[in-house]
């Protein structure tokens, strides 16, 4: 493409199955009638239109600037498949969409306010729908638009709270890591001062505030509280608690939903104090270190030996060493397969 080339297109029609139409048009050239008043070198792009002739030809306005991303437009398929890969799904609360558009890579796509508009509505939210399509400017990512409209709908944190989001009691692993993640989500969108887009946190990398733990442990099941409190502490990530909630897991304490019940090692959820104690005598642990020890005491013990007890190591033997991946077979509570060297 020769240098300071226009890249155009003529707007959407509901007659032709590909409404956009691109040409390269040199500055300076005026508008031709036909093909042949292009000079030499210089292409043509036209799409078919339904009839099979020629889509008619686009130029620029007189000082028009050229929008987009590098050189070209998203086509209406395009468009089309974004819109279907980015809608809110039936049942799935905001705060679970605009985390899934962050997840699926809403902050890698760039377009500009009117193709915004082009997708239509997003969500089920009219007000949330409107404020999207009423935004004007030039290219960014689709996830920075969102969020210009979701602070314009949701003023602060606690707005958003109070009329959209319900604490959903969580009893699994997976529904436990998804309401922190929403949680942590949500703080970052409103996390002051707001950074440019390159330099700022992701927002497993914010801090799970003491705010945002009493609401985990508000919807958590009550048995699991304790457990809770005794892992979630001051001054962690969003991602450190994520990996709390499946180091309870790993221990048996929190159910998986793929397979409940099958950590045949542990002791599964609320324990007893006699059953803490019991286990860990079990396991090797010295009886002074458990006689007469609360049972928060215990429960945290009983973690960090649950969790040595996973490599197979005896007692003061061998360093701590970390949970094996989620969803392994040893982190399910299966034995691992024997090795006959």
């Amino acid at each position: 493409m020769e240098e300071g080339a226009w890249l155009l297109r003529t707007p959407p029609t509901s007659s032709s199955p590909t409404p956009y139409c691109l040409q390269v048009v040199p500055p300076g050239v005026e508008h031709p009638g036909h093909p042949s008043a292009v000079p030499p070198g210089v292409q043509l792009f036209l799409q078919p239109s339904r009839s099979g002739g020629r889509a008619p030809l686009a130029f620029p306005p007189p000082g028009a600037a050229m929008a987009g991303r590098g050189d070209r437009y998203y086509t209406y398929t395009e468009l089309l498949a974004i819109a279907r890969r980015f809608r809110q799904n039936p049942n799935e609360l905001m705060i679970s969409w605009i985390l899934r558009v962050y997840d699926q890579g809403g902050q890698a796509l760039s377009l500009n306010s009117g193709e915004l508009a082009l997708l239509g509505d997003l969500t089920g939210d009219a007000v949330f729908n409107y404020r999207c399509k009423a935004l004007r400017g030039d290219c960014k990512t689709l996830l920075a638009w969102l969020l210009l409209a979701w602070r314009q709908r949701w003023e602060s944190f606690l707005h958003f709270e109070a009329t959209e989001l319900p604490f959903r009691p969580w009893t699994t692993m997976e529904e436990g890591i998804q309401l922190v993640r929403e949680l942590g989500m949500l703080d970052w969108i409103y996390h002051e001062p707001p950074l440019p887009e390159p330099a700022r946190l992701a927002p497993e990398d914010l801090p799970f505030t003491q705010g945002l733990q009493r609401r985990l442990l508000t919807a958590a099941p009550s048995e699991l509280r304790l457990s809770l409190v005794s892992l979630l502490v001051k001054g962690m990530t969003v991602l450190e608690a994520v990996m709390e909630i499946q180091t309870i897991a790993d221990v048996g304490l929190l159910w998986r939903q793929s397979q409940p019940g099958r950590a045949k090692l542990m002791l599964g959820p609320n324990p007893t104090r006699k059953d803490l104690m019991g286990w860990l005598l079990s396991h090797g642990v010295p009886k002074e270190r458990v006689d007469k020890q609360p049972t928060k005491v215990l429960l945290e013990l009983y973690i960090k030996e649950a969790k040595r007890s996973r490599g197979h190591a005896p007692y003061g033997l061998a360093e701590e060493q970390p949970p094996p991946p989620p969803y392994s077979d040893q982190a399910c509570g299966e034995e691992p397969p024997v090795r006959h060297d």
